[in-house]
Formats: C-alpha cells, sequence, structure tokens
C-alpha cells in the first residue's frame, strides 16, 4: 500500500490519498481542516468557532469582541470585567469544547481538579484547568497559562474546562446579600425620616391647640 500527502495552495487543504491496486486511482483517504473551524485560531483569543453558527465566531460566556465597527476576529476577545488576580477570582465551567493550544499549558498526572484549582488562583498567570481524562473522571489535570486560543465547539468532547473569570461576573452570593442590605437600609432611613416629620408636625400642631386654648382662655376672663 503507497500513500502520499498532498497539498493545496489554492483551497489551503493537506490531503492523503492511499493507491489502490483494484482500481489503479489515488483514493482520498482525509483531508484536513474539514471545516472553516480547523484552521488554527481563526476565532482569536476567548474565541469560539462554531460551525452551525453565523457569524461562525463567538465570545466565550463572559468575554465580548475585542474589535469594534468591522469585526476582525483574529483579534478575538477580551473579558468584560476585570480580573483581580487574586484568591477572589473563581471559575465558569465550559463543557463540549475542543481544549485550547496547549502551548503555554502545565501538565500534572495525580493532582485532582480542586488541586488544580487551588493551584491556579495562586498563580495570576493561571487562566483555566482541565481533567486530562477524556471520560471526565480520574486525576490528572492540565493548566494553561495567558490567553486561550484555538477553541472551537466540540459536542463529542466531554471534557470540561473551567475558565478563570472576575468574582463580579460569577454571580456569587455577597451580591445579593449587598442588595438586600442596601434596600433595608434606605428604607428604614425612609421610615425614620417620616416618622421625625411626623413627630415635629403633631408637635406643632399641639403647640398651636394650647397657644389657641391658652388665648381663649385668657379673653374669656379678660371680658
Amino acid at each position: 500500500m503507497f500513500s502520499i500527502i498532498v497539498m493545496n495552495k489554492t483551497r489551503y487543504l493537506r490531503g492523503r490519498l492511499t493507491w489502490s491496486e483494484t482500481t489503479q486511482n489515488w483514493n482520498v483517504d482525509s483531508y484536513v481542516p474539514r471545516d472553516y473551524c480547523d484552521s488554527y485560531g481563526v476565532c482569536g483569543a476567548y474565541g469560539n468557532c462554531i460551525t452551525t453558527q453565523s457569524p461562525i465566531c463567538q465570545c466565550l460566556e463572559g468575554f465580548k469582541p475585542k474589535s469594534t465597527g468591522y469585526r476582525d476576529w483574529s483579534e478575538g476577545c477580551v473579558r468584560n470585567k476585570a480580573l483581580n488576580y487574586s484568591k477572589l477570582d473563581g471559575f465558569i465551567k465550559f463543557n463540549r469544547l475542543k481544549l485550547p493550544d496547549a502551548t503555554n499549558s502545565w501538565v500534572n498526572k495525580s493532582m485532582n481538579l480542586e488541586q488544580f484549582r487551588v493551584k491556579c488562583l495562586e498563580n495570576s498567570s493561571c487562566m483555566a484547568y482541565s481533567n486530562l481524562d477524556i471520560r471526565g473522571r480520574g486525576n490528572g489535570c492540565a493548566i494553561w497559562f495567558g490567553d486561550l486560543i484555538d477553541i472551537k465547539q466540540n459536542s463529542n468532547n466531554v471534557q470540561d474546562l473551567f475558565i478563570r473569570m472576575s468574582a463580579s461576573e460569577l454571580g456569587t452570593k455577597e451580591g445579593p446579600k449587598m442588595k438586600i442590605v442596601v434596600v433595608v437600609t434606605t428604607t428604614a432611613a425612609v421610615v425614620g425620616v417620616l416618622l421625625v416629620g411626623y413627630y415635629i408636625y403633631k408637635s406643632r400642631t399641639n403647640l398651636g391647640n394650647i397657644t389657641l386654648f391658652a388665648f381663649t382662655k385668657q379673653s374669656t376672663l379678660d371680658q
């Protein structure tokens, strides 16, 4: 069996052809990229390439396009809210994604996800972590440093990708509690002002009644 690799510069394709003794022809075994999303980093940093969407590039949750006006997706996406670069940050879980380019990553086969979460928060350059097991179970994790690039939607991938986010982007419980405290405090202040106003009004009314009564009584005595 003979096979060759053929490069098509016009269509930017690379194909693998195998010679068939039976048909005396070259048969196409495979070619890449199979679709637009197979091209490297087409949606830039934090951009998710989805072949069924229009536009084909979409920003991940918590991010927005970097370019405005005419959108150049090669510039990727930027965060809606800046990181704190501390343990105040958290993570959003993304699934059904092809994991990012692993050039700037680090792997440990014995640590679990929780240990990697803690380790990632300790490093301001760490932006994401994931389980190495394609079944999404067991030990062994990878962490990514710097911007995440070359992400695409992959319905066959069951590995979760945990991307670092600002605490304010996570909808933490402290937010609603703070809002409740502010509302209660404001309401109490308004009620307090109304009560003070009512007290002053009643005091002045009573004082007026007393003055009027005294004046009436004095007038009666004078007569």
